[in-house]
């Protein structure tokens, strides 16, 4: 099991808002073939980054109200928030390393590891 969060309207607040560490945010549904396919890439990066980067899943059929909240219209749509704001937005399908190469330089490298993976803390 990979350690993402499953959020809903009643937990965002406290999950990400609040979130002492930065938080990767998967917008998406049970039934988008887009959404689905993407599931491994954020598996992959929360099983990489547990002690840095907290991930999370919103399910849109469930909670609604936070897709239009934050204005979703792509599925999937991943937001990074840090410090209860959206630093960034990914729209679409991507892999892992298209995701991280578009996060790397909104986020403090002290703050992940400088994205290096907890398996590869040796690579440069």
């Amino acid at each position: 099991m990979t350690p993402i969060i499953e959020i809903d309207e009643a937990n965002f607040e406290t999950e990400v808002l609040k979130s002492s560490q930065p938080v990767l945010v998967e917008f998406a549904t049970g039934w988008s073939l887009p959404s689905i396919m993407f599931d491994g890439a954020m598996d992959e990066i929360a099983t990489e980054f547990i002690e840095d980067l907290k991930v999370a899943r919103v399910q849109l059929d469930r909670s609604p109200n936070l897709g239009l909240w934050y204005g979703i219209r792509c599925l999937p749509t991943i937001l990074y928030f840090s410090d209860g704001e959206v630093r960034i937005g990914i729209f679409g399908t991507a892999n892992k390393e298209a995701i991280l190469s578009q996060l790397r330089p909104v986020m403090n490298s002290s703050t992940i590891g400088g994205l290096i993976p907890m398996n590869d803390k040796n690579a440069v």
